[in-house]
């Protein structure tokens, strides 16, 4: 590089590499139900926003708090996830109710627009 550095994401991610690496889930979701469908074979991704984890907590409760609260304000219903709400949204593919659903990405991310 000629006096330019790569742009490292927040969490030492090589942003290129994290965002090819959810397009090309994006793209096997869509293939293998494709692919899967005519055997009776569902294939869905769930793709969360801002959840509320220990991983997400791993700098310290009050940088937590901060980036917790900078996220609420990005959301519509005003707060970040909870473990919870992605298996909700996991269950809800898991059952019958979602029995005409294949290929698709699931986004339970409290109304953010994501890039992705």
């Amino acid at each position: 590089m000629t006096g330019r550095t790569a742009r490292i994401g927040r969490w030492g991610l090589a942003l290129g590499c994290y965002g090819a690496a959810k397009a090309a889930v994006v793209q096997l979701t869509k293939t293998l139900a494709t692919e899967m469908g005519p055997h009776g074979i569902r294939v869905n991704a769930v793709a969360p926003g801002w959840i509320r984890t220990p991983m997400t907590g791993r700098h310290g409760a009050e940088a937590q708090a901060r980036t917790e609260a900078a996220m609420a304000r990005l959301s519509p219903l005003g707060r970040v996830g909870d473990p919870e709400d992605v298996a909700h949204a996991v269950l809800h593919l898991a059952c019958d109710a979602s029995a005409f659903t294949t290929g698709q990405i699931l986004r339970p991310n409290g109304g953010v627009a994501m890039p992705w």
